[in-house]
């Protein structure tokens, strides 16, 4: 079995000593690339309403999402002043979902890259499905202070261990969260955890961090993307 075998390789380093995640990965990322049984990357067709007085199918849209939101067990902390508010958009999806409209998916939403290179003072994100990528310091510089906010904010990288640990700022409080309409303040941090856990499997998690709209951190994780293909070994 070529996945056992490969699961059984120790995790691959560079030659400082880090863990290598470079490679490319299958298996996440963004609310048209969920999370298949076998780690590959399946995309969702979103049905196109060929006559724009029929709304039936969008509709139909909204009620399957707004229950797979009832049904998360892992739900924001949301400040109770801000949950209808929140709800209200999440109900209606095809009118505020912003990924409906081409925008980008923004982090953490953009999910897992299709792509990963790993050089001694960064590490980039390559993001196929979305035709975009982040460039992510580990050289130990401090966020920007002169930057505006963006659909994939500020991030700068630090290794903890084995884990490589970024925090990203500066995002745009227009993007969601998730599929759900998790929605963000301007004040949003996000900070990712990434693992190589084996030979052909990574490891990640996000806490948001957002004091205007949450009471407290919330973590969502740990989440698996397998190796497809990569000219490291």
């Amino acid at each position: 079995d070529m996945n056992a075998a490969a699961a059984a390789k120790p995790t691959p380093r560079t030659p400082d000593g880090h863990p290598d995640l470079s490679g490319v990965w299958g298996g996440g990322g963004g609310d048209d690339t969920p999370v298949a049984a076998a780690g590959q990357s399946v995309r969702i067709l979103f049905p196109v309403r060929t006559d724009p007085n029929d709304k039936r199918i969008f509709d139909e849209m909204d009620r399957a999402a707004k229950e797979r939101q009832a049904a998360e067990p892992n739900k924001p902390p949301y400040k109770p002043e801000l949950a209808a508010k929140v709800q209200e958009l999440s109900d209606k999806r095809q009118f505020n979902d912003p990924s409906f409209f081409c925008k980008p998916l923004g982090v953490p939403r953009v999910g897992v890259p299709s792509q990963i290179v790993q050089t001694p003072n960064q590490v980039v994100f390559l993001y196929q499905g979305r035709t975009t990528f982040r460039v992510i310091p580990t050289d130990g510089r401090p966020h920007r202070q002169d930057v505006d906010e963006s659909w994939m904010g500020d991030s700068v990288g630090r290794w903890d261990g084995d884990t490589l640990v970024i925090e990203t700022r500066n995002l745009t409080s227009r993007t969601w969260l998730d599929d759900h309409g998790n929605r963000h303040s301007d004040a949003l941090r996000v900070t990712e955890r990434w693992r190589r856990i084996s030979a052909n499997q990574l490891s990640y998690q996000e806490t948001i961090d957002d004091p205007k709209f949450y009471t407290k951190p919330w973590t969502v994780g740990d989440r698996k993307s397998t190796r497809l293909n990569s000219s490291h070994t």
